[in-house]
């Protein structure tokens, strides 16, 4: 039984970190998220069915120990051989992505996976301690070079409280009464840490300061039930227009960019459930913490370990976003679960609920499963539309539209996108206003404006190259394209302003586009000097 668990678990985990497909839109997430969804609906309906007992015990087995940590080693490898530009990293920005679309996957992952290799490292001995440490070493390094602070505080942290909570260490430094000086000593290291790693990359963690500021905002209209479900990345580029537009010499307007995620589950749990998500948030985590707490030897430092991992994750980056770092989090959680076996008797009424239960996995998984084939078959009429057919490709649109696929608003930008470029802008427009309703950012915008400029309705094009100039303020393109506007309709006045707009804005990156739109302004304002004064 134990060996089958092992396996079990082993094979799932590995799909959730290492699968990927080019038969996605999203080449990386997708696969993992399908692969273990099926997998769990399978066993689960099979445990239904077969009356099978469950233990949870079996999934604290030294064998999935070493199971996971090698399978996080292997990891640690795959970014460290990207990294030697030996294999393709997944994101052009990013040297090292291992098996994921960037590096807050992979960091996360690793960082989740480090406690269960000082778990191992701690219970081993002879040539298991030495491997240990190798996977642990690898894995450090691993994450350095990743580039992620929050991955390398993550790790300083769980290491810290799996050595503090030894019982050896505690009883000595409690002997001795040094236990407020290590506290200190802790803290006053951590203070370095996060003093050393901001000035690191000041820029990002800036503009993470923009997010959290602008998400504040949100919070204080909405703050006792949210804004609702998924409302996150429909809203939030308004309000961070709002912001600059309220706010016109910002220190942040060259660091500001779109922004899909608060970089914060909790902030996003704010912005989308109110106080009343967050409070039940972390009635979950400390409830969570509390019982972990309450176990004895190594199983404390493990979890315990574990889940601030997690939490210092989740305050900093988006761990939620990826299927393995659930799967992690359920590992650590199956230790606060007794470890007996849980029996399925044969009563009427447990043959009715399995009944129930068994049909309930059938149909999600048929769901699930015709899910994918949708995703996959968007990508090959994607694929197909890039290749310059898209006129051909506007009659397998319209079908995917009328599925679920409906609701997915990364499919509505594509089709949206693609009937702008078919010149049906009317239509274009139509499908990318229901967008809208589900994602929203500068993109979105400047497709939308262009649409309304091709349509004749030059005020709306106007309106929503402003809105997304005042979203992302650093972008020369919305400001150009009103320039333009007032050109053609001859209203001088508004060129001028936005010629010396653009001639006195700051480059946050040079580039032969932004030289090109700047030497455009600068060149109607030597031709209309006489005309105008500068506002």
């Amino acid at each position: 039984m134990q060996l089958k668990g092992l396996i079990v678990f082993s094979v799932i985990f590995l799909g959730s970190v290492f699968l990927t497909s080019e038969k996605f839109i999203n080449e990386t997430n997708s696969p993992k998220f399908y692969f273990v969804t099926i997998c769990l609906l399978f066993l689960t309906g099979s445990v239904a069915v077969s009356r099978k007992s469950i233990n949870f015990g079996s999934i604290k087995s030294m064998g999935i120990f070493w199971g996971v940590s090698l399978i996080c080693f292997l990891q640690a490898c795959y970014g460290l051989v990207q990294l030697l530009g030996w294999l393709p990293s997944n994101h052009i920005s990013f040297p090292i992505t291992g098996s994921f679309d960037n590096p807050a996957g992979f960091a996360a992952v690793l960082s989740l996976g480090f406690p269960i290799g000082l778990y191992l490292f701690s219970k081993a001995k002879g040539i298991e301690k030495n491997l240990a440490s190798t996977i642990l070493a690898i894995i450090s390094v691993a994450v350095i070079l990743s580039g992620s602070r929050t991955g390398i505080i993550a790790i300083v942290i769980s290491s810290g409280i799996f050595v503090a909570f030894n019982n050896i260490v505690l009883s000595k430094f409690r002997k001795l009464h040094y236990h407020k000086l290590l506290s200190g000593l802790i803290l006053i290291c951590l203070a370095i840490g996060f003093f050393t790693l901001y000035h690191q990359k000041k820029d990002s963690a800036n503009g993470r300061l923009l997010i959290w500021k602008v998400s504040s905002e949100m919070i204080k209209d909405k703050p006792v039930f949210g804004h609702g479900y998924g409302t996150f990345q429909a809203i939030y580029m308004d309000y961070q227009a709002e912001y600059f537009r309220n706010n016109p010499n910002s220190k942040f307007e060259l660091l500001a960019d779109n922004v899909k995620h608060p970089f914060n589950e909790f902030l996003k749990v704010a912005v989308e459930y109110g106080l009343v998500g967050l409070i039940i948030v972390f009635s979950f985590l400390f409830f969570f913490i509390w019982k972990t707490v309450k176990l004895g030897g190594r199983n404390k430092r493990l979890v315990l370990s574990g889940l601030l991992t997690f939490i210092v994750f989740a305050f900093f980056s988006y761990p939620l976003h990826y299927i393995p770092v659930w799967l992690l989090i359920g590992f650590y959680i199956s230790f606060l679960i007794p470890s007996k076996e849980f029996k399925i008797r044969n009563t009427p009424i447990s043959i009715l609920s399995r009944s129930v239960f068994f049909i309930g996995c059938l149909f999600t998984l048929l769901y699930v499963y015709q899910q994918l084939r949708l995703e996959m078959k968007w990508k090959t009429i994607a694929i197909n539309s890039l290749q310059g057919n898209t006129l051909e490709m506007l009659p397998e649109y319209e079908r995917l539209y009328s599925t679920m696929l409906k609701k997915n608003p990364l499919f509505l930008y594509n089709f949206g996108a693609e009937l702008h470029v078919a010149e049906e802008f009317d239509r274009s427009i139509e499908i990318l206003e229901e967008c809208k309703r589900m994602f929203n950012d500068y993109d979105l915008q400047i497709l939308l404006a262009e649409n309304c400029y091709q349509t004749g309705d030059y005020q709306k094009s106007i309106e929503m190259y402003e809105h997304a100039s005042f979203m992302i303020p650093c972008r020369f393109i919305p400001l150009y394209k009103q320039f333009e506007i007032y050109k053609e309709k001859n209203n001088e006045t508004d060129a001028l302003r936005l010629a010396f707009k653009i001639n006195e804005k700051s480059v946050k990156i040079k580039s032969s586009t932004v030289s090109y739109i700047q030497f455009k302004a600068e060149t109607y304002i030597n031709e209309n000097k006489g005309k105008s004064i500068k506002p």
